[in-house]
């Protein structure tokens, strides 16, 4: 299959990394991988990779990620509480919740919630794969799909993800620019287990495929 040109949208899920791949045809496929490995085939004919999942890890209290900044406040109340505070590399690479909590308030100077330390292991994941793999760093692009969605509207959204009112809200915003949509999520819907790729999970990952096309 020929990937030049297409744009791949990733979110993180419980089944591992969740990969959208949308063509100049606007035709789209959706991968689940368990590692980043498994796709970089994908990536590396791929013009632009957009993932949800912090790029750029901060080492000391002189350092700092304005992007997280910057999306809270286009987010607004209530979805900027979707982006939590991304814990210091070093934190990131400890072997445990309590561990990484210590450096994180050594370094920072406050420690971090269970939340965040439960996606270090994909923070780390991505790290490493881009450390290993320095030609797809300018193709990486870390995105946030709420502001993805808040683009499309125009406007903040009425619901949460995780509602049914969420889900419904976010696919009609997908169709204005896929009129198709639903039927590609139900396509790709039935070979994913929902314990492994949750609903939102599906149109994360759709909604960053199409992040290039918003404008």
């Amino acid at each position: 299959m020929d990937y030049s040109v297409c744009t791949v949208g990733i979110d993180g899920c419980r089944g591992g990394w969740l990969c959208s791949v949308i063509y100049p045809d606007y035709n789209i496929s959706i991968k689940l991988v368990k590692q980043l490995n498994e796709a970089i085939e994908i990536f590396l004919k791929a013009k632009f990779v957009f993932i949800d999942m912090p790029i750029g890890l901060v080492s000391s209290c002189n350092e700092e990620r304005n992007i997280d900044v910057l999306i809270r406040k286009q987010l607004g109340h209530p979805f900027s509480s979707s982006v939590f505070t991304v814990p210091c590399k070093q934190a990131v690479y400890a072997n445990d919740y309590k561990g990484a909590s210590k450096i994180n308030r050594e370094i920072l100077g406050k420690g971090i919630s269970i939340q965040a330390w439960n996606i270090c292991a994909k923070i780390k994941a991505l790290d490493l794969f881009l450390k290993e793999n320095q030609s797809l760093k300018s193709k990486f692009k870390e995105t946030h799909p709420e502001l993805c969605f808040k683009h499309l509207k125009g406007t903040s959204l009425n619901h949460k993800k995780k509602t049914a009112g969420g889900f419904s809200e976010r696919m009609e915003l997908l169709e204005q620019k896929q009129s198709d949509i639903k039927l590609i999520y139900k396509q790709f819907r039935q070979e994913f287990l929902k314990k492994d790729v949750a609903d939102d999970d599906m149109l994360d990952s759709l909604v960053l495929a199409i992040a290039p096309f918003l404008v």
